[in-house]
């Protein structure tokens, strides 16, 4: 009892670090910082480039299959591609040649590099698809063109993209980076299909673009998909410059604080 012979009730305690709590301050911290909604905004750009891509490769792999391989052989093509792919980023971050470009580019322009490559080979594969009056592209310049941005993302873009979070405080590096990492794959990828699937219905209630006999569908000559990977890989771009405009703000106050 107190002193005026009331009865005290505990409080129960709240648990700050339970899950919940610490994904609710993960979220605010991103909500709150544009550094970290312009980053999470570049990893949904790139996992919705690849995943559009990928699904460029799966039709390229099953009209190779249906005109002269079986599956086996395609699992080894594609296995002995990813080996290639791996050993190349290896080599890269090995001899130290990844981290020199990346320092050559400096920041801003390794942020820039991945994005802008995408973005050119996706031109490039639109350029195909107009050049051959709607013939796919080759699958062995498809692949070299998807593995390439995947080499320069894994030696030279995502220790960059390691380094946005230095210097910024423990929420954002400990309970916001896992939800950027995590959640803004997963929104890119799902948006991604999402778009693909609302394109294809709208383009089967209004008429809009081109559906030929055998499927195919076309939007001014190109694929949608190819279309929107062009779309989007051009806002990632600008997307890629933000973050390192931003990021240099960050490091010129750090400066001038020490």
């Amino acid at each position: 009892k107190g002193k005026n012979g009331m009865n005290h009730v505990d409080q129960p305690m709240i648990d700050d670090n339970s899950f919940k709590q610490r994904l609710l301050r993960g979220v605010t911290t991103i909500l709150r910082s544009r550094l970290l909604m312009a980053i999470f905004t570049y990893n949904a750009l790139y996992a919705s480039t690849s995943v559009l891509l990928s699904f460029q490769r799966a039709e390229l792999v099953a009209n190779r299959s249906s005109s002269r391989s079986s599956a086996v052989s395609n699992t080894a093509f594609l296995a002995k591609i990813n080996t290639a792919s791996s050993v190349a980023v290896f080599a890269l971050q090995a001899s130290g040649l990844g981290a020199y470009i990346a320092n050559c580019c400096g920041q801003r322009g390794a942020l820039a590099l991945m994005p802008i490559i995408r973005l050119c080979g996706v031109i490039l594969l639109g350029w195909w698809h107009l050049m051959s009056d709607g013939r796919p592209p080759d699958l062995i310049l498809f692949l070299v063109i998807d593995e390439f941005t995947k080499v320069i993302n894994f030696a030279i873009a995502k220790p960059v993209r390691e380094n946005l979070w230095r210097g910024l405080s423990a929420e954002a590096r400990y309970e916001a980076k896992p939800i950027v990492d995590t959640l803004a794959n997963r929104w890119g990828g799902g948006s991604a299909a999402f778009l693909v699937s609302f394109i294809n219905r709208i383009m089967d209630l209004i008429g809009f673009g081109v559906v030929k006999e055998n499927g195919e569908r076309s939007i001014l000559g190109f694929p949608p998909v190819l279309l929107l990977c062009m779309v989007i890989s051009a806002w990632w771009t600008m997307v890629s410059a933000d973050v390192g405009n931003i990021r240099r703000k960050i490091d010129a106050e750090l400066k001038k604080q020490q």
